[in-house]
């Protein structure tokens, strides 16, 4: 039976106290975009909020924004509430940033995982933090996590696992990675599938923190290159990225980013009228 000096017990009980209402001290400044609430931090600040809410056991789910999720929730109202659900949600993408600018609510720039996961890993190791990688295709995942290991010195990844799982076996998988008592679990399913694992089985996994993180494995194991740091600079990533992947992504990009605009414009009209 668990009890006192059993790791997985203790942190259950440390969740559980944990729980509370965030002060005002504690509250993450707020833009609305488009009818969505998006954190007004940096890259340094995300690092700091979200590694102190692991290690205090804060139980937070964490989303990102970006055109084409920005898409989704307008075509989604189960999307959008379930992204206004979440604790924290952070702009991915450039045209976000730009577009709470336009709308006259700015986020301060930027926030993309890919960009500072090594920095964020660190914060980790620093403050003792275990890391669980939940997605992307079999191997994936695991090549993800020896590139971390290489990288970052004294960070604890304790364990992995595919996202192509089928969802009748979620409720085994959530109870696996609880078993290995994770303070941070990256899950990299694509929208909206991995916001509504999360959303469903965050509870059950008894983290600190449960992070969407999208195609991040992918990128860090080599399956996926990344745009020039000068086109990410500049809010071309989405060219790079069609150029790559053209066959699977003209739609997202050739008429989603058109859609997204339209609805930014038509946002700020409203506003302005």
């Amino acid at each position: 039976m668990a009890g006192v000096g059993d790791p997985i017990f203790e942190r259950s009980i440390l969740f559980a106290m944990s729980k509370k209402n965030i002060t005002a001290a504690d509250s993450i400044p707020i833009a609305t975009v488009l009818g969505l609430p998006v954190a007004r931090l940096t890259v340094a600040e995300f690092i700091e909020r979200v590694s102190a809410a692991a290690s205090e056991r804060r139980g937070w789910r964490i989303a990102y924004v970006n055109a084409a999720n920005f898409n989704l929730a307008g075509d989604n109202p189960e999307f959008a509430e379930t992204l206004r659900s979440f604790d924290l949600v952070y702009a991915d993408g450039q045209a976000v940033v730009w577009a709470s600018r336009f709308l006259g609510d700015p986020v301060p720039e930027r926030v993309n995982a890919g960009d500072f996961i090594e920095q964020f890993c660190a914060a980790c190791a620093r403050r003792t933090l275990r890391v669980y990688l939940l997605g992307s295709k079999p191997d994936v995942a695991e090549r993800a996590a020896q590139y971390l290991s290489a990288r970052v010195a004294g960070v604890h990844i304790v364990g992995c696992h595919h996202g192509h799982f089928d969802l009748a076996d979620s409720p085994r998988i959530a109870a696996e990675i609880a078993r290995r008592a994770p303070d941070v679990v990256l899950v990299g399913m694509g929208a909206p599938r991995q916001e509504f694992w999360t959303a469903e089985h965050a509870a059950s996994l008894n983290a600190g923190v449960v992070w969407c993180v999208g195609a991040l494995f992918d990128y860090l194991a080599g399956e996926t290159p990344r745009a020039p740091v000068w086109m990410r600079r500049v809010g071309l990533e989405w060219l790079f990225r069609l150029a790559v992947e053209p066959r699977r992504l003209w739609r997202r990009y050739l008429i989603g980013n058109w859609r997204f605009l339209w609805r930014v414009l038509c946002a700020r009209r409203n506003r302005c009228g």
